[in-house]
């Protein structure tokens, strides 16, 4: 077991997922919205990211459009498709409360999934999109280990430093009102619809980022990357944290993808035995949630946020 390459994998990988628990974090503990769709914007980001910088279709491939063009321009629109996506996504919606809500955003996710498994011309279908380009760190003399890591730790710091200082400010209490008492705020004035509708787009950005940064790490995107797994851990790191703290939601994303890694790290003598221990760690996580649900009943809090 290499001790440096796991507090590498930790750092990368758990700075990637914090990123969509803090954006749910926003979205739930903030806003109020229960967003079982979070995989979705991660997918957006990360196909339009290699989209963009993938070379133009030759030989077997089967998708349309590669333009081929420079890391940063992915990275960007990687951003903009996850926030159109949420546009599209949150305007119908957002009209919905509670768990009707949580279902819509759960099966939206699951319409584009199966979009990016049919749709071969968007990016191969279920073989995907390989060796997407990224930029190369050695030219700074970086090893790719260090330089992505450093990459994905950045990208959380600045989205845990802007979400914070955008819940310190009058437009963060605006949304707590919001979330606590939808009549009174609008009692007293304030546009609920689009605050809500704003916080949902808002939060989706980020996530853009990571898909479009876990797409330059992995080097391949395809649909078995970016199932409801994905959504669903976000969402136990998130209550194994606790909600409405930014360094809960960092150190619940932390703690799991520690504990992964470190199951993937161990040196198993058999297939078979790295099967077993595969399948012991979901159970193990699913123990772990069900005591903190029992903890912190997940149904009291959609019921809070329901009737908020």
């Amino acid at each position: 077991m290499n001790l440096v390459q796991l507090f590498l994998a930790v750092v990368m990988f758990g700075s990637l997922f914090s990123v969509l628990t803090l954006s749910l974090n926003l979205q739930y503990a903030r806003g109020g919205m229960i967003n079982f769709g979070t995989v979705a914007y991660f997918a957006a980001g990360a196909y339009a990211y290699a989209i963009v910088t993938q070379e133009p279709p030759s030989g077997l491939d089967q998708y349309l459009v590669g333009l081929h063009g420079p890391w940063w321009a992915g990275f960007l629109a990687a951003g903009v498709a996850s926030m159109a996506f949420a546009v599209l996504t949150g305007w119908p919606t957002l009209r919905l409360r509670g768990e009707y809500l949580a279902l819509t955003t759960f099966a939206f996710a699951e319409m584009l999934h199966s979009l990016l498994v049919n749709e071969r011309r968007i990016g191969n279908g279920t073989v995907g999109l390989a060796n997407v380009e990224r930029p190369d760190p050695g030219s700074l003399g970086l090893p790719d280990a260090w330089a992505y890591a450093g990459a994905a730790f950045l990208l959380m710091l600045a989205t845990a430093l802007v979400f914070r200082r955008l819940l310190a400010s009058p437009y963060g209490r605006a949304i707590d009102a919001v979330r606590d008492d939808e009549t009174a705020a609008e009692a007293i004035g304030k546009d609920i619809a689009r605050l809500r509708f704003e916080v949902f787009v808002i939060s989706a950005v980020p996530i853009g980022f990571a898909g479009a940064l876990y797409a330059m790490i992995t080097t391949l995107v395809s649909p078995d990357l970016f199932t409801a797994e994905v959504t669903f851990f976000v969402w136990i790191a998130l209550v194994l944290g606790g909600e409405r703290t930014i360094l809960g939601a960092v150190l619940g994303t932390m703690a799991l993808v520690g504990f992964q890694e470190l199951v993937r790290a161990f040196p198993f003598e058999s297939v078979r035995a790295a099967e077993i221990a595969a399948a012991g760690e979901d159970i193990v996580t699913g123990i772990l949630f069900i005591l903190i649900l029992r903890w912190q009943p997940f149904e009291a809090m959609v019921k809070r946020r329901a009737a908020a």
